[in-house]
């Protein structure tokens, strides 16, 4: 777990990095568990004492919340009054729980089990960034009534040992973005930098009111779409689903599309379609889609040379590292996966917007001698035909734009003095 120095030391270096970032103004910083591939944040709540908690970022959870009593955690935290308007605009289901507002926590790892509690509200703290006389500076700034419920131990089961909770960010009221941008007046929009590795501690950052200036030119977008039924977890067949789905048109490898049903792409009653997710470690894919990827990716990297060898679970395709060239910039030297979005792309000559996957992003080192293709089968009735995972999303900058209803990412792997490696040790 983070400690003093290791924030300080994230502080120091925000501040010598962010002339870059001007228009980002509001950030918190993110770290990788490793062990879990989980991502994790942090901040205090409360004041007088103030309390600080280590919470797994989620884009699907309906709440933030945290196992208060694990903490040590003496609240002075109000409770949202029942029926009172703001319970009205907060609450998936308006229920209480006594006099107070309603919530429920869960956890997408362990059973998906749900846990009612009370709707609670309290101040907590986040960064802001400023340029005074052309230097940079990073300030504490507290945002007063940030919505969470407490937990158990029940649902702890399978986060990481570092954290004891999640904090959501999906297309809720309560989610952390959504009540940074009412109440600092920002943009609705949040951009993840996800790390790929904990060797230098936090090296990632979510930005709140957009993505930094220096990076904001190199998105690639493509719109934002609105799965029309709930999904799992939490189901309500009245509500539309609070995660973030985008339109893939195909998938190519090295310029080859792949050939599945292209009725996967799209929903129907609420099943199939794209979306992304930073609680899936790995892109997980409709067994359809996945065995052909992995078929003609196969059929690449042998062209290229490389070995096969038995696979490791979860994953279905393994390769000797020795018959891999390794490349500085992006990763091993394999088959290039390319997402091909709905949207143009005014980078790409006006081409359709692609995510492209390097050999960073697209193998996982499984031992000193073997490495897999990252992509994990689904199944053949699984809720969301392609999930894009954590693994397929770090060292890229991606951008959730509420404001124009678009998903931005940056057109190549953010290296070479951008990356949100440079954000060591927090």
């Amino acid at each position: 777990m983070a400690s003093g120095p290791f924030l300080l030391s994230f502080l120091l270096i925000c501040s010598a990095l962010s002339f870059h970032f001007s228009n980002a103004n509001l950030v918190l910083p993110v770290v990788k568990d490793n062990r879990k591939s989980q991502y994790y944040t942090t901040f205090l709540v409360g004041t007088r004492p103030s309390t600080r908690v280590y919470l797994v970022i989620d884009l699907a959870n309906h709440w933030s919340w945290f196992a208060c009593d694990l903490y040590g955690y003496n609240t002075n935290s109000h409770e949202v009054p029942c029926n009172s308007p703001k319970c009205d605009r907060y609450a998936t289901w308006n229920f209480c729980s006594g006099n107070a507002c309603g919530a429920v926590a869960y956890t997408p790892w362990w059973r998906n089990d749900l846990y009612g509690g009370v709707l609670y509200e309290d101040t907590m703290s986040l960064y802001n960034q400023t340029q005074q006389n052309s230097l940079a500076h990073l300030s504490k700034v507290y945002l007063p009534n940030l919505p969470f419920t407490c937990a158990d131990k029940g649902p702890l089961k399978s986060l990481s040992p570092h954290t004891k909770g999640m904090v959501t960010l999906a297309r809720v009221p309560v989610a952390l973005h959504s009540q940074i941008s009412s109440t600092f007046k920002v943009a609705r929009k949040f951009a993840l930098c996800l790390p790929s590795s904990t060797s230098s501690g936090y090296n990632g950052a979510i930005y709140f009111g957009g993505s930094p200036n220096y990076l904001s030119k190199s998105l690639i977008t493509t719109p934002l779409v609105i799965n029309p039924k709930s999904t799992p977890p939490i189901f309500d067949e009245d509500v539309t689903s609070i995660e973030y789905f985008i339109k893939v048109r195909s998938i190519k490898i090295d310029g080859t599309p792949i050939r599945f049903s292209s009725s996967l792409l799209s929903f129907k009653e609420g099943v199939g379609g794209t979306k992304i997710s930073t609680t899936d470690p790995y892109t997980v894919l409709h067994s359809e889609i996945y065995k052909t990827l992995v078929n003609v990716f196969v059929t690449k990297a042998t062209a290229m040379k490389m070995t096969r060898v038995a696979s490791v679970a979860p994953f279905g395709a393994c390769f000797s590292s020795k018959s891999v060239v390794d490349n500085a910039e992006t990763g091993p030297t394999v088959p290039i996966i390319d997402i091909i979005m709905d949207g143009k792309s005014p980078l790409l000559h006006n081409k359709n917007a692609r995510w492209r996957i390097y050999g960073a992003n697209s193998m996982v080192k499984v031992s000193n001698s073997v490495m897999c293709l990252g992509f994990v089968d689904g199944g053949l009735e699984p809720a969301t035909s392609i999930v894009i995972g954590g693994k397929q999303m770090e060292d890229y900058l991606v951008e959730v734009d509420l404001e124009t209803s678009k998903l931005g990412v940056t057109s190549s792997l953010l290296r070479m003095g951008t990356s949100c490696s440079k954000f060591k040790g927090i």
